[in-house]
């Protein structure tokens, strides 16, 4: 019996691990275009100096080789349902019995002109890593100013590690912008955008909310309302979209997202399951949010409910705790200082240190 796992990201690699555990005997293959995993939720302190690239990824072909699996180094160009076979860039089609797509997002830059081509961003390790090669490569003879676009979790951390990074650098101007009326947007509790607005401003990070950008040219960021702002560097953190291979995909879409059954099933193929921020996932109202914890424990439950599809066992119906409605998280401010959002309280004490020991906890098993 052939599983294949395309995407080896958190959601992806949680599948196959628990899928091993469950079963010696399975077929499992990794495929993915990177040849590493790359723990993103550190990629703003890239910019500051505090992780280097081979702290924060592992090695997905040795990782697949602890777990007896076959890791791939190629890109997934298309699917054939029908004749259940996965199609890659370098031309190979592979049969699989069970598929599992965890492919997750993109960094999506909303149509804006010139935001695309003149903007920087850490979605991705490389993205993160020529970023930090452009902060380096700054004329600091004179006061620079950085234009962070997008004030949801990725945005308020990027501002808190620039800060860092200028410290003992000459002046910055260091500029947090966001559309909506405050920071955080996605968090339902305004006091945790209280907190943490508040010890950015202390920072000397500008926040400037309802700001909508129209367009980006190559000295600045044009506003709605006429309002520009000159720039050296943009990083841009404002949103994702579903992976462009999911509109290759005739298969039942919310948003873009691919939609999945209560067992993670895409809908209407019974032998697909999908996880991460690939799907879009609602029950009884509650929808599943698009995180790290989410994605984990999603891999884990689509690979229990793979193995027990072969044993033709009753199925078990996933309930997300990580919620849009109900977000938990750690949230890095710079200074070695962070936030633990949960259950709608702010814990302060030690969250720094926790979110450090999560991140060695889990790259443990790249090691």
């Amino acid at each position: 019996m052939k599983v294949i796992i395309t995407g080896c990201g958190f959601g992806g690699t949680e599948v196959a691990s628990e899928l091993r555990k469950r079963s010696k005997e399975l077929d499992i293959i990794m495929i993915d275009r990177r040849r590493r995993l790359e723990y993103q939720a550190a990629h703003p302190e890239i910019l500051s100096g505090k992780v280097t690239p081979e702290e924060i990824s592992g090695d997905l072909n040795r990782f697949a080789s602890k777990i007896n699996a076959e890791f791939i180094n190629d890109a997934v160009v298309n699917i054939d349902f029908e004749a259940k076979k996965v199609k890659t860039r370098k031309g190979l089609e592979i049969p699989y019995d069970f598929l599992v797509i965890s492919v997750g997002a993109e960094q999506s830059f909303l149509g804006i002109p010139g935001a695309k081509e003149l903007s920087h961003s850490v979605n991705t390790l490389r993205g993160a890593i020529e970023t930090k090669k452009a902060l380096d490569g700054l004329d600091y003879s004179k006061k620079v100013s950085i234009a962070v676009i997008g004030a949801g979790l990725t945005g308020v951390e990027v501002a808190g590690e620039l800060v860092d990074y200028f410290r003992d650098k000459a002046s910055a101007k260091i500029y947090l912008v966001e559309l909506m009326p405050r920071i955080l947007p996605a968090f339902p509790n305004e006091n945790v955008a209280t907190y943490v607005g508040n010890f950015l401003s202390e920072r000397s990070v500008e926040i400037l909310t309802g700001a909508a950008v129209q367009g980006v040219s190559e000295e600045e960021i044009a506003f709605k309302g006429g309002k520009k702002l000159p720039y050296d560097i943009i990083i841009w953190t404002a949103g994702i979209k579903p992976n462009s291979l999911l509109e290759k995909l005739d298969l039942k879409k919310e948003g873009g997202w691919l939609k999945v059954d209560p067992y993670l099933r895409v809908e209407g193929i019974m032998n697909v399951f999908a996880v991460g921020d690939t799907v879009y996932y609602e029950i009884e109202g509650v929808c599943a949010g698009q995180n790290v914890e989410e994605a984990e424990r999603q891999g884990k439950a689509a690979a229990e409910n793979i193995i027990r599809t072969i044993e033709e066992k009753k199925l078990r119906r996933y309930r997300p705790k990580n919620t849009i409605q109900n977000p938990r998280a750690f949230i890095s401010l710079g200074d070695n200082k962070a936030v633990m959002y949960y259950g709608g309280i702010i814990f302060k004490p030690f969250a720094y240190r926790m979110k450090k020991f999560v991140q060695w906890w889990y790259m443990r098993r790249f090691r």
